[in-house]
């Protein structure tokens, strides 16, 4: 039995409309079961279910919150989730609160593994190859990161893309401006030189990768700093979110192109489900001593019950006991 650890408060939507979330997951899989965190009057809807034990709190962590101030809210529901999986209580966490709260909580309750210099914040992106989604890390978990800790990212990664996408040497690339090798941060060109000599038997490096290049399904895992990461992540939201208005209002022009719109109706179905990124369950912080997956704020039952999902996956497939084999050296200079 794998046991999630969920903060139900903090979502735009409100815990009621992750409780639906959570009871659709209950229904399809029996090895699952839940400590849900949160103002337990609010939570009425899990009350009496098998396999759900509701933990009353009374605080909520803000979305923003510096380290000090997610420290003094110990009975938060964020917080007391965390705990859960730092005593044993729970194996994942996940939660559609603060990603401040969730990314300092994680990393100063669970700590990283042995080895890991910087924990990566990363998520699988749909590209134009359909069931190939590439990896990207880290994506806002930190601002400024070493070369070192870039080499790290690549190791993490392709250990997620092995488990999870199948791929077996995964490619890995080094977000940067251009595809040379003298391109780039200095911490980029820094974390190019050594996994150029590294010949690392878990992963095929293969340079540098421009942003353009990112989304047509020739890599597996691209590593970047934190800040460009996330500036990459809300970028390519805002285009999809632009492109798909864009289509919306072009087909509904005229007669014309509402009847076109019906012979390429199949089409853009497919279209959708490639990109449907709710499938993807969130954004997940590897290389810590735990599951901690971050949804989206404005998830719904569907999306959070896909989170659910990823967090029980990543449970089944021991990730961590994985990074900390993969690690072990590392832990050991």
């Amino acid at each position: 039995m794998v046991t999630i650890a969920v903060d139900m408060m903090g979502s735009d939507l409100g815990p009621e409309e992750l409780a639906n979330g959570v009871v659709n997951y209950l229904h399809i899989n029996p090895e699952v079961e839940f400590i849900c965190f949160g103002d337990e009057s609010r939570l009425i809807y899990l009350k009496g279910l098998d396999r759900v034990k509701i933990v009353n709190t009374t605080q909520v962590v803000p979305m923003e919150t510096d380290v000090l101030g997610f420290l003094r809210l110990k009975d938060s529901s964020m917080y007391k989730a965390i705990q859960a999986v730092k005593s044993g209580e729970a194996q994942g966490i996940v939660t559609a609160g603060s990603t401040g709260g969730f990314l300092t909580g994680s990393t100063l309750l669970l700590k990283n593994i042995p080895g890991v210099q910087r924990a990566g914040f990363c998520s699988p992106f749909p590209t134009i190859v359909k069931n190939k989604p590439v990896l990207i890390l880290d994506i806002g978990a930190s601002n400024q990161n070493t070369a070192q800790e870039l080499v790290g990212f690549a190791k993490l990664g392709s250990i997620y893309s092995k488990l999870f996408f199948d791929v077996k040497n995964p490619k890995v690339q080094l977000l940067c401006n251009g595809v040379e090798e003298g391109k780039g941060l200095e911490e980029t060109k820094g974390a190019y030189k050594i996994l150029k000599e590294m010949h690392s038997d878990e992963f095929d490096f293969e340079g540098n990768i421009e942003p353009r290049d990112v989304l047509n399904g020739d890599c597996d895992v691209v590593v970047t700093t934190g800040y460009p990461g996330n500036v990459f992540l809300k970028s390519t939201e805002g285009a999809a979110q632009m492109m798909g208005a864009l289509m919306k209002k072009a087909f509904k022009k005229n007669l014309w192109t509402k009847i076109g719109y019906l012979f390429a109706k199949k089409g853009f179905d497919e279209l959708k489900e490639t990109m449907d990124y709710k499938k993807t369950g969130g954004a997940i912080l590897l290389g810590i001593n735990g599951v901690a997956v971050k949804t989206h704020g404005n998830s719904n039952a569907y999306f959070f019950y896909y989170s659910l999902d990823l967090v029980f996956r990543m449970v089944k497939s021991g990730i961590v006991q994985k990074i900390e084999e993969s690690f072990k050296d590392e832990g050991k200079k």
